[in-house]
Formats: C-alpha cells, sequence, structure tokens
C-alpha cells in the first residue's frame, strides 16, 4: 500500500469501527494474527480481544465517535491523531456509567501487512477522561 492508500485505510477503519459501529467488518481491517500493544489490563491483545474491546466501548459510550485531524504514512506505518468523545452510559473498565460526556486526545500508530492492521499502538489521554467522568479529581479542583 503507498501512503495515500493507507491512509484511506486508517480513516475508513475509523468512520466504520468506531463511528458507525460496524464491528461485522473488523475482519476487513485487522490480520488474524493482529497484536494490540496497548490492550488493556487483563484483555487478549489479539484479534479477539480486539473485537472485545470493541463491543464493550460501544456498550459503554453512547455517542461514540474518533474525529480524525491528520493522518500520516510511509513504509509499513500509518498514525493518525484524533479525538474520542461521547457520553459514558455503560460500564467501562469495572467503572459504572457516569452520564458525563467525554472528550479525549488520541494517537494511533498502525502497522500494515497485505492491506490490514497487523499491530497497533497508540497514547491516550486516559487521565484526561477519567477527570471528565469525575472518577479522578481534577487537580486544583
Amino acid at each position: 500500500m503507498d501512503a495515500a492508500e493507507m491512509e484511506r485505510f486508517a480513516r475508513e477503519r475509523v468512520e466504520a469501527l468506531f463511528n458507525r459501529g460496524e464491528l461485522d467488518r473488523i475482519e476487513e481491517f485487522v490480520t488474524p494474527d493482529f497484536v494490540n500493544h496497548e490492550a488493556w489490563p487483563g484483555e487478549d491483545p489479539g484479534f479477539e480481544g480486539f473485537r472485545l474491546r470493541m463491543r464493550r466501548l460501544h456498550e459503554a459510550i453512547s455517542d461514540l465517535h474518533l474525529e480524525v485531524h491528520e493522518v500520516v504514512a510511509g513504509g509499513d506505518l500509518v498514525a493518525y491523531r484524533a479525538t474520542l468523545s461521547g457520553v459514558h452510559t455503560g460500564p467501562l473498565l469495572g467503572i459504572a456509567a457516569t452520564g458525563r460526556p467525554f472528550s479525549a486526545r488520541h494517537m494511533h500508530m498502525l502497522r500494515m501487512r497485505d492491506g490490514r492492521s497487523s499491530e497497533h499502538w497508540a497514547v491516550r489521554d486516559d487521565l484526561g477522561m477519567l477527570q471528565q467522568l469525575g472518577v479522578i479529581p481534577t487537580p486544583g479542583a
């Protein structure tokens, strides 16, 4: 895949899996031996763990939306800067629904192989999200 194809892939992956919740399309976007290097504690870092993660996100967050701000691609890697937002309406990581909206910055990087992602890394503002949900106090508040 060239850089333009990888950018289109990354954007469609986000639109399909996060924004439209088309979880039946996961196999189009990840290889069978996929590794999520950012798996949550106790979560399978492989293909089935990713499928479960996506289902849990959609069950816990109404109006789930990942807005991609920019994409950079080269070699076999594609990375994107994005903002995840929604309303916490179901249990997530053992945290009961708070009913609060949130918006958190993300950076994701995918290694591509045979037209799909084979590895995933991410940096997320989980602390900021937890503060917005009222789970962790905001310093000085």
